[in-house]
């Protein structure tokens, strides 16, 4: 019926451009927030990263009011302080590795449960691993009214909050907010410093002095390079485009680089004295993928000469088609997303946003670089060095205003219209509702395993005093759960030796804890062959305990998977204290 068909078409106009409509969007994403936050928290099975947890142990020690200190102890660390002849055992203490930021935003939150620190073994989830959560998603929510304010002045207000949405719904966020990863903290100051850089943009197109927008710009860039030390890859992109773009180009570059260097020497200064290195331990984080991975780097005291000019190249190349071959998965799975490099052919309309996304891949060439340089390793689907998921919302806007010109170009009625939009927001969304628990093709278990299981991990707070250390493949998750020194697990059982008869680290290594990491994920010919070979005997539990300095040992863990070596019962003085 015509009268019909007209009714709907005034109906569906009044929803997209009346005055109820600006308050329909605002609920509509409001609740939208709070039902997938309660959600994603409700389901929360703990940290996901080693690096997750590795943040978190600094973090309870700036709430102690103690600073940047460490639980977690390298081996290659120690040959580090060594090798400048700096004393080991008074700065092994001293984080040298994660940047300083994130710890310190989630000591602000760990502050307030300061009583329910020490892990109760009948808790599966730890309550630091959940307020971290907390902070995160808040974070997240936060970045998200960020961007509409970047998109409203690109584009308007609808297509702002359309992009919004559809963020909202981006499965990878949510991954990574559970995941006590600093990337929510990166992204929202991410989309404040892409505020800044629009505002100075803008400036520049209406004749006016940027300099302050450009200043704010860098103080981003500073707190970017304070949370991530990759994301400086970034800003050279960033400082690229802003050199050749503004009028004054010495002057407006050297404005950005003079804010992030007075904001990011301190740092590399307080590294330099405690090391003798700017970059402290983190300097070789580098070296991932050359011969070894990260992790078998850091469990050397001195390097094994393996890191090569060819090996970098080889890594750099593999790095590289790695991350660009996995383009879609790493930008969310979302279609709208990924159209963002589409539109760059497009001639918008928009002078700030036609500039803008030139940046923008200005900025996401530097991180791909960056990335391919340092590698990204995976855990559970999320990793620390993972740069691409900040462009997530900001492409999406650039993708979504692309798609929506080219549907109007068709001239298809508003109802149709609404049918496309609604389409784009159940392809983006799919992710998120396939990895809800509901739809998950098998059973979770309530916790990170394998090979996290928090209770188990936690009674070492019991069994082991605050000056002494444990050795182990886990050592970021005994820090964290468990609240006591843990060195990662040497490369050699003769410098584990050395480490302890030496007493390099101002108390005895007591204590070895093996889990699945170095056992059972991994092959028989891995185990036997691999970064763990010297342990092997251990790991297997083929070792003749008469001839190991730790003659005691317990089974821990899912079906006995972890065993805990130690120079005594520990669980019986435990018992009795």
């Amino acid at each position: 019926m015509p009268g019909s068909a007209d009714f709907i078409q005034k109906a569906v106009h009044t929803l997209e451009t009346g005055a109820v409509a600006l308050w329909i969007r605002r609920s509509l994403l409001l609740v939208g927030a709070v039902v997938l936050a309660v959600y994603q928290l409700y389901h929360f099975r703990g940290l996901v990263t080693a690096p997750a947890m590795d943040q978190a142990q600094i973090a309870r020690h700036i709430a102690s009011f103690q600073g940047w200190r460490t639980n977690f102890i390298r081996p290659r660390a120690i040959g580090q302080l060594s090798a400048h002849g700096k004393n080991v055992a008074r700065n092994i203490q001293f984080d040298t590795y994660e940047a300083p930021l994130p710890p310190l935003v989630e000591a602000v939150a760990l502050r307030l449960i300061k009583s329910h620190w020490k892990m109760s073994p009948s808790d599966l989830v730890y309550a630091g691993d959940k307020v971290i959560a907390a902070e995160a998603v808040v974070l997240f929510l936060f970045s998200i009214v960020v961007l509409f304010l970047v998109a409203r002045r690109l584009f308007d207000q609808r297509l702002a909050f359309l992009a919004c949405g559809l963020v909202l719904l981006c499965d990878l966020l949510w991954q990574y907010s559970l995941s006590g990863l600093p990337q929510m903290l990166m992204l929202l100051i991410f989309n404040a410093t892409l505020y800044a850089l629009v505002r100075a943009i803008q400036a520049r197109h209406a004749g006016q002095p940027a300099t302050r927008w450009l200043a704010a710009a860098g103080a981003g860039f500073g707190l970017l390079a304070l949370s991530h030390a990759l994301t400086l890859w970034m800003f050279f992109g960033a400082l690229l485009f802003i050199a050749f773009y503004f009028r004054s180009r010495v002057r407006s570059a050297l404005i950005v680089l003079g804010v992030v260097a007075v904001m990011y020497a301190p740092w590399l200064l307080r590294n330099f004295i405690l090391t003798g290195n700017p970059a402290g331990v983190a300097a070789y984080a580098v070296l991932d993928g050359v011969r070894h991975s990260e992790a078998a780097h850091m469990r050397m005291l001195v390097s094994d000469g393996s890191a090569g000019v060819a090996a970098f190249r080889d890594k750099i190349i593999a790095n590289f088609f790695n991350e660009t071959s996995g383009l879609f998965g790493d930008l969310g799975w979302s279609v709208v997303a990924l159209m963002f490099f589409v539109s760059l052919l497009h001639q918008f309309k928009s002078r700030d946003a036609a500039a803008l996304r030139w940046m923008i891949l200005a900025m996401w060439g530097g991180a791909l670089i960056g990335m391919a340089l340092y590698g990204v390793t995976r855990e559970d689907g999320v990793a620390a060095n993972e740069l691409q998921v900040l462009f997530v919302p900001i492409m999406s806007c650039f993708g979504l205003a692309w798609l929506l010109v080219q549907w109007n170009r068709f001239g298809f009625p508003e109802l149709a219209r609404l049918g496309f939009i609604v389409a784009l927001y159940f392809v983006c969304a799919l992710p998120l509702v396939l990895n809800l628990p509901y739809f998950a093709p098998a059973a979770r278990p309530q916790i990170r395993w394998p090979p996290y299981v928090p209770p188990y991990i936690a009674v070492l707070n019991d069994w082991m005093k605050p000056n002494e250390a444990v050795a182990s493949d886990m050592p970021a998750a005994i820090a964290w759960y468990a609240d006591r020194r843990s060195v990662w697990l040497p490369d050699t059982i003769q410098h584990f030796t050395e480490l302890n008869d030496c007493g390099v680290l101002g108390g005895p290594v007591n204590g070895l804890y093996l889990t699945p990491v170095s056992g059972s994920q991994n092959k028989l010919g891995d185990i036997i062959k691999g970064e763990y070979k010297d342990w092997s005997p251990l790991i297997l539990r083929t070792v003749d305990m008469q001839k190991f300095s730790l003659k005691w040992a317990t089974l821990l863990g899912i079906e006995s998977e972890c065993v805990f070596f130690s120079d005594h019962d520990r669980s019986k003085g435990a018992k009795s204290q």
